[in-house]
């Protein structure tokens, strides 16, 4: 839905930005180039022609609705001669688009979901039609409309003087009707209408003894629909209740709730209706019954009557009580004389907090991360008195249908660069002792902070996803830390605690070293929005350059050895949570070059102007310096041939009298077998030189003995 949301927005910027170089003008429905307009909803259809009204001097599309969210396919029509090649719909928070705007021949269709319809304020689809290189925009307002019922079913006919009665109204749309706190005044019955979360309530105060009818009107937010008039007020409830005399005075309090002090045992004072049998001087009990025996709730006694027909009290309460508990008798001794209610609540006190973040659970805790929004869940006592706040956060919203006695629940927003590590709960500008506490991102973050240097060129850690084959003299290995990518605009990670373990060995497999540095601290740069408030006591502000730790320099590691890296986070530090990564660099070389005795035998020699090879000679005796080269792709795997230059005795170990023996300068290469693990092998060798004594260029080739120990 977010998705769609943006795109419609990222279209109507880019219908207006097309607008605005192309050509504007705005106009109502009636006024532009569309000839109809049809809205079906559930079974219903609602057309342009056939279902507007006038309101406020504007045309408007009537429909009626029965859900908040009902679903709507509307249908635009146009002339298909005309120049229309686009409609765009703009968007609003009154309503999600669920498919995207289909263009036909002589009709658009699209289909809408609408949000909140009872509270919706000046409805209205806005089209952006593009003809040629003109926008014109048309507004096509909406008039919703629904049906409302209120009823009253109460459980009893009988009120009873100075006693207040409410009862549940029940309606298919509490929230379609507008509520007034206020009393009616000089009425039989007195009655006001309140709202409890998603319940309507009646209050109704009797003054008048006998059969006395209440009639309450209502007013709607959303009319009902008669006669194809919209109508604002339902047909009055009227209900008639036998309205008789209590056995006992109902005495108002002035205060409809109090809080007990600390103690509980010093009074408050109050004001209480006057009435000529309530007594001066005397201390009265207050119980939660007619009946003797009752709980003791507080004790009232009589101070004074004062000049507006009220009698000066102090109240000690001993007990909590609500008014939904009932009605509270005023006693003498065990006699009751008058009756009374209000609410004894307990001070405000947060007992728990609980926190949520997006797509989280509740979680019991405080502590909070800068720029971070979040829900708080505040449980304890009295909290319905409370006006809660948290200087140095925004009180982003506040839920009143969760708020009673004992839940407040807000939503919050701690800045970025708050600069306290606590957030104090204030309750009406006083401190509560309770605080939300302000802790720095600790979260682990990806590699990319990381580089690794071998002087030539660097490596980013995270985009390393095969072995690193490194073919100069590896002369530093160094860990470049790129502290101002730990935290980037708002997206925080703070302090990184790693592990990083180093591995070398030879190309054939031997561990040379092992290194490792148990807890590397990077902390993020100065670019951080946080960056002052880390503690910076035992971050590393140099990079890692590894030949400072090694035995065995870099520099002097042989070809194809190989240098394992793993660097992890400090799992304990991040709650388990945490990545890791190993990399393999290996020192990679082309070719190798080295001297090579070896015993060529059975040579077949050409000479310069001999004609013809010479028969099978003894063994010979080569010192060659040659190139080995390795196979691409392989790890210190040769290649089956080898190239040098160097001297050659040939059949040097003939000592008989008819011998061929002579020294000569050579090129020799050499064919050896695939196979790299035989202990014995026969290369083939070929090649050209000049012999010394005979001074005669030659060409060679034959077969050799080389056995590798």
């Amino acid at each position: 839905m977010q998705k769609i949301k943006s795109a419609i927005s990222f279209g109507a910027f880019c219908l207006l930005l097309f607008s605005a170089i192309s050509g504007f003008s705005q106009m109502t429905f009636q006024q532009g180039s569309l000839l109809e307009a049809k809205m079906y909803i559930d079974t219903m259809e609602y057309s342009w022609s056939r279902h507007t009204l006038v309101r406020n001097q504007k045309e408007m599309l009537a429909f009626q609705y029965d859900q908040e969210d009902e679903i709507a396919e509307v249908y635009l029509f146009f002339d298909g001669d005309s120049e229309i090649t686009d409609i765009s719909l703009a968007s609003s928070g009154d309503y999600y688009p669920l498919d995207s705007m289909m263009m036909f021949s002589d009709y658009a269709r699209f289909k809408v979901r609408f949000n909140q319809l009872t509270n919706s304020e000046f409805l209205k689809f806005t089209f952006g039609i593009r003809q040629d290189s003109v926008v014109e925009y048309v507004d096509m307002p909406l008039f919703p409309y629904t049906k409302t019922y209120v009823e009253l079913y109460p459980g009893s006919e009988e009120l009873y003087i100075g006693e207040e009665k409410v009862f549940e109204l029940t309606s298919n749309n509490p929230e379609n009707i507008l509520v007034d706190n206020r009393w009616t005044e000089g009425l039989p019955i007195n009655y006001r209408m309140t709202r409890e979360g998603p319940k309507l309530l009646l209050h109704l105060l009797p003054n008048t003894l006998g059969d006395q009818q209440v009639e309450v009107p209502f007013t709607l937010r959303k009319p009902t629909m008669e006669a194809g008039r919209p109508k604002y007020q339902l047909k009055p409830l009227t209900y008639t209740f036998k309205i008789r005399s209590g056995r006992l005075a109902f005495l108002q309090f002035d205060a409809q709730e109090v809080t007990p002090k600390d103690d509980k045992k010093e009074a408050i004072e109050i004001q209480i209706d006057n009435n000529r049998l309530l007594r001066l001087g005397k201390t009265y009990r207050i119980e939660d019954q007619e009946e003797s025996g009752g709980a003791l709730i507080a004790e009232l006694y009589t101070k004074a009557r004062l000049n507006n027909d009220r009698v000066l009290c102090l109240l000690r309460p001993y007990s909590y009580h609500r008014k939904s508990d009932g009605y509270l008798y005023i006693k003498d001794g065990d006699d009751a004389r008058f009756v009374s209610n209000l609410d004894i609540t307990p001070k405000t006190t947060i007992q728990e907090i609980f926190i949520q973040r997006e797509g989280k659970d509740w979680q019991r805790g405080t502590t909070v991360y800068p720029g971070e929004t979040l829900n708080i869940r505040l449980e304890g006592e009295g909290l319905h008195k409370a006006a809660f706040s948290f200087p140095g956060a925004s009180n982003l919203e506040y839920d009143s249908l969760i708020k009673n006695e004992n839940i407040s629940l807000f939503r919050i927003k701690v800045p970025l660069t708050i600069n306290t590590n606590n957030i104090e709960i204030f309750n009406h500008n006083k401190s509560t002792g309770k605080n939300l506490k302000v802790d720095e991102y600790q979260r682990p973050r990806p590699f990319d902070f990381i580089n690794l240097d071998f002087g030539d060129r660097q490596l980013v850690v995270s985009d390393i996803e095969k072995p690193v084959y490194y073919e100069n003299t590896l002369t530093d290995l160094v860990f470049d830390f790129d502290r101002g990518k730990i935290d980037e605009g708002k997206d925080l990670f703070g302090k990184q605690y790693l592990t990083i373990k180093v591995k070398i060995s030879n190309k054939k497999g031997n561990l040379i070293e092992l290194y490792q540095f148990d807890e590397v601290v990077i902390c993020p740069g100065e670019t951080s929005p946080r960056f002052v408030h880390y503690d910076d006591k035992y971050c590393r502000s140099e990079d890692i350059n590894l030949n400072n730790f090694l035995s065995k320099k870099t520099s002097e590691l042989e070809e194809w050895s190989r240098i394992e890296l793993e660097i992890s986070h400090v799992k304990s530090k991040y709650g388990g949570d945490g990545r890791s990564k190993k990399i393999q660099i290996h020192l990679k070389r082309d070719y190798n070059f080295d001297i090579d005795v070896s015993f060529p035998a059975g040579l077949l020699i050409l000479k310069h102007g001999s004609g013809n090879f010479g028969n099978f000679g003894g063994p010979s005796f080569a010192m060659i310096a040659q190139m080995s080269f390795y196979q691409p792709g392989r790890i210190a795997k040769y290649r089956p041939y080898k190239l040098g230059a160097g001297f050659i005795a040939i059949d040097a170990f003939n000592f008989t009298e008819s011998n061929s023996r002579d020294v000569g300068l050579v090129v020799i290469g050499s064919l050896y077998p695939t196979s790299s693990d035989n202990k014995l092998t026969f290369p083939l060798y070929a090649g050209f030189g000049y012999l010394l004594s005979e001074q005669k260029p030659f060409f060679l080739i034959g077969p050799g003995i080389r056995v590798r120990l």
